[in-house]
């Protein structure tokens, strides 16, 4: 019978007492392959003309998506009032409401929307047919009507206005339970193992681990703007050089050790054999990427010429966005040399709990993202996957629309956006409410908005598009019968065939 080992005796066996194992497992987490199901033999690299990839552009916090999305027609009157008036920093510092002449008309049919002053990127993309909105969307377990929210008598989600619950249940679609399990791990569960090389998971994080992307045998594959997240003073090219007294070349030839022993116990042999998969995973993952060079410029790059006045390229606020959906179009054009036709991508853009100053900090983070979204698109096109690639937003919930005197607090629907080739773009999707307190999708005096589509049916129409049949949608969306049922038409309708 094999003994119980400590920790002590299980790193002098492995010969790396010099190599912590703190370290060396926090970065087998970020490297792992990410497929515990994965096939041990690798098929052709498959036929990259099906290509398709969904990148999730996470506002961690809680957007206020109404004063992204707004009324710049006739309820224009209604807008300003629920929102304190409109904000002035010396006369009405607590005014939350954009002047009609400052917002970005979308020149839509009915009631007139436009974007925010800070948008002009995004506004041109949404003219040219590239991008979606979609209004007022929020986690639901059945629809339900203001009256039976104010009579008690409807089923919430639960932790309505909790950030962790909220962010779980975007990421899951399940607003009843707590899961751990999100809906694009759950669809590469289905498409990974018939659609992509088994070497790299089709769900790769550029903003660590997260549940959108963790199924039953699939997890995110987490790596930087950079590449690959290897082992901190690991040199693979460097592994033979012992004699080198190096912080970099011991620990190399320590990890080597480790990698190099037979071991009979299960745990020790699992541990070895994972952590030579990850480091070969990372390097192959990081030649692929590197082998791409984009010539569009995002912010940060030298040459680049969109840095608002008062930043240079070092300390542009957009820079760390910019990196990151910089990564996933390089990811995305080296899809050939990956071996994938099905992928998701995660980016999260957190600081969005704006409870004060939301009308400066918004201004400065919705820059961020018109500007670096533009860049992604033209990025997207230069290496001609911009039909093939769609990001949507998601956000833990829309805020209030009172102000609580210099920002907005948490609230429930809120308004998002879809931008690709394959979206059929210049439209406002859903059913943008009527702002006034009184108004019948408003559930309480602070300014809450009743959603008008649950997550289940903004997500469905991309995990369809993604790939996953009809069929089998309730096994990624487990809720979805409560609001669509499969069929010819697709839930809301934001996307192409």
């Amino acid at each position: 019978m094999s003994q119980p080992i400590n920790r002590r005796a299980f790193l002098g066996q492995a010969s790396c007492a010099a190599v912590g194992s703190t370290s060396i497992l926090s970065t087998l987490l970020n490297l792992r392959m990410a497929s515990s199901a994965a096939a041990q033999s690798m098929p052709a690299a498959p036929n990259t003309d099906d290509y398709r990839a969904l990148v999730c552009l996470f506002f961690a916090g809680g957007q206020d998506s109404y004063n992204m999305l707004m009324p710049c027609g006739t309820e224009h009157a209604a807008y300003v009032t629920t929102r304190g008036g409109l904000h002035d920093d010396a006369a009405n510092p607590g005014g939350l409401a954009l002047s009609q002449s400052e917002i970005l008309s979308l020149g839509n049919s009915g009631m007139l929307l436009g974007l925010h002053p800070s948008m002009t990127g995004l506004r041109d993309l949404y003219t040219q047919g590239k991008l979606a909105m979609v209004a007022n969307v929020g986690t639901l377990n059945e629809r339900i009507t203001k009256t039976q929210y104010n009579s008690s008598g409807a089923k919430l989600p639960r932790g309505l206005y909790s950030h962790s619950d909220q962010q779980q249940q975007w990421h899951t679609s399940v607003s009843t339970e707590t899961r751990g399990i999100g809906w694009a791990g759950l669809a590469a569960d289905l498409l990974h193992s018939t659609s992509n090389d088994q070497r790299i998971s089709m769900n790769t994080s550029l903003s660590g681990n997260n549940v959108w992307q963790s199924g039953n045998t699939l997890f995110p594959y987490s790596v930087s703007s950079s590449g690959a997240v290897a082992l901190s003073d690991y040199n693979n090219s460097n592994a033979s050089n012992l004699g080198d007294t190096n912080r970099t070349s011991t620990r190399t030839a320590a990890v080597n050790s480790l990698l190099g022993q037979q071991y009979q116990n299960l745990l020790e042999s699992t541990f070895s054999s994972n952590m030579r998969d990850s480091i070969d995973t990372g390097l192959f993952f990081s030649a692929s990427v590197n082998s791409i060079v984009l010539t569009t410029l995002f912010p940060g790059d030298t040459g680049y010429t969109g840095t608002p006045a008062g930043y240079t390229l070092a300390n542009d606020p957009a820079r760390s966005l910019a990196a990151q959906l910089k990564m996933v179009v390089r990811s995305v054009a080296a899809r050939a040399a990956l071996g994938l036709r099905r992928q998701t991508f995660f980016v999260s853009y957190g600081g969005w709990d704006h409870h004060d100053e939301v009308i400066d900090a918004q201004a400065r983070m919705l820059d961020v993202v018109s500007r670096c979204l533009t860049c992604f698109y033209a990025a997207l096109e230069e290496v001609g996957s911009q039909n093939q690639v769609t990001l949507f937003t998601a956000s833990d919930f829309g805020r209030t629309l009172t102000s609580n005197g210099n920002g907005s607090d948490h609230a429930w629907g809120g308004n998002h956006f879809v931008l690709g080739g394959a979206v059929n773009g210049g439209l406002v999707y859903g059913a943008y409410p009527d702002l006034t307190l009184t108004g019948p999708s408003i559930v309480t005096s602070r300014g809450v908005t009743l959603p008008a589509l649950s997550v289940d049916e903004y997500f469905a129409d991309m995990a369809l598009w993604l790939g996953v049949p009809p069929g089998s949608l309730s096994s990624v969306l487990p809720r979805i019968g409560n609001f669509y049922t499969p069929s010819g038409t697709r839930p809301v309708g934001f996307m192409k065939p």
